[in-house]
């Protein structure tokens, strides 16, 4: 098979796109003819680049962390597993399987290729009305952002919610489901094109914290109240301290990510004075992943793709999102060579 791997850390130049021998599935496994993967921040580029040694990565490595396809082959039955059919369309969960070691496409060759092997378990049934672009998305932010915004923030309706980065991945995700439950939402970002990406998702107001001040922008729309919940996936230690201080009393933070820091400035008096809740988490639970793929299948979530690449260029794939200049989900299709 064809697949961009990569056997040291550096610039986008090291990910070769050559032939590798096909994988074969074990008790329990199954492989994937892959459609899509997308292209992040951390997970690729931040990984392919050696900044993430703490993840400890694994070379040669094959990336990608959520590949969406066609169900083409089956290792032997295994005790409690249920195995898709040969045909099904599925989305991979990046997390490790019964008797496997770590993330896929960090610790484990991931879907950055035509095949994949992934177990059973991981594999995610996909609406027929989701193509695998749109599916590979929805897995790789949805769950996070259902997890983010109601298991840790418990975000109901008629509430505030700030969202952050609101044209990015989480956070046109979190525009959009905070929309589901009926919240008042406001959508930043820090240019005013990638702020109306926000207001076309469903928010009721945006902000422009390039030019606007956040905190200032923030209180005027509450009548001073400010927001119940921010949502953030940025760190920007610019920005953050803006965010921190439009919650209300006894609101929340939460926040899955870091590429915009990840040293931020805490007011402390600010934290303990208004009662405000800090929570991080990058994971999920099973029913934020089903909760999502509904969702998504039903066409309440749109997400948004701004490029879709052939496999073989993905090292330009690697440096547009470096230069983040592209507001959107960047794809590679390995069907497209």
């Amino acid at each position: 098979m064809k697949a961009a791997i990569f056997r040291e850390f550096g610039a986008p130049e090291v990910l070769s796109y050559e032939d590798v021998a096909d994988p074969e599935p074990g008790p329990g496994q199954v492989i994937v003819k892959v459609h899509a993967t997308t292209v992040n921040r951390v997970l690729n580029c931040a990984v392919r680049a050696g900044t993430q040694m703490q993840r400890d990565p694994i070379l040669p490595l094959v990336l990608g962390v959520d590949p969406s396809g066609e169900v083409v082959a089956q290792g032997a039955p295994a005790e409690g597993v249920h195995m898709p059919d040969i045909g099904d369309r599925v989305s991979v969960l990046s997390r490790p399987g019964p008797g496997e070691d770590g993330t896929l496409g960090v610790r484990r060759w991931g879907g950055d290729a035509e095949l994949v092997k992934v177990h059973a378990n991981c594999c995610m049934p996909i609406s027929d009305n989701l193509d695998y672009h749109q599916a590979s998305v929805v897995i790789r932010h949805c769950p996070t952002a259902f997890h983010l915004m109601f298991t840790m923030g418990e975000l109901k309706k008629d509430q505030w919610v700030l969202v952050m980065g609101c044209s990015g991945g989480l956070g046109s995700i979190g525009v959009q489901i905070a929309k589901m439950v009926g919240a008042n939402v406001i959508a930043a970002a820090g240019a005013a094109e990638r702020a109306r990406i926000g207001f076309e998702l469903g928010a009721d107001h945006i902000v422009d914290y390039g030019r606007q001040d956040l905190t200032e922008e923030v209180m005027a729309i509450t009548k001073g109240q400010g927001v119940d919940l921010v949502y953030d996936n940025i760190s920007n230690p610019k920005i953050w301290p803006k965010a921190f201080a439009a919650i209300a009393k006894g609101g929340k933070l939460v926040t899955a990510g870091a590429h915009g820091g990840p040293m931020v400035p805490l007011d402390c008096f600010k934290l303990y004075d208004s009662q405000v809740t800090i929570a991080g988490s990058a994971g999920s639970t099973q029913q934020n992943v089903e909760d999502s793929l509904r969702a998504a299948g039903e066409g309440k979530i749109r997400v948004n793709i701004a490029k879709v690449f052939p496999l073989s260029e993905i090292a330009e794939a690697h440096r547009l999102i470096e230069a983040g200049a592209v507001p959107g989900k960047v794809i590679l299709d390995p069907t497209l060579g």
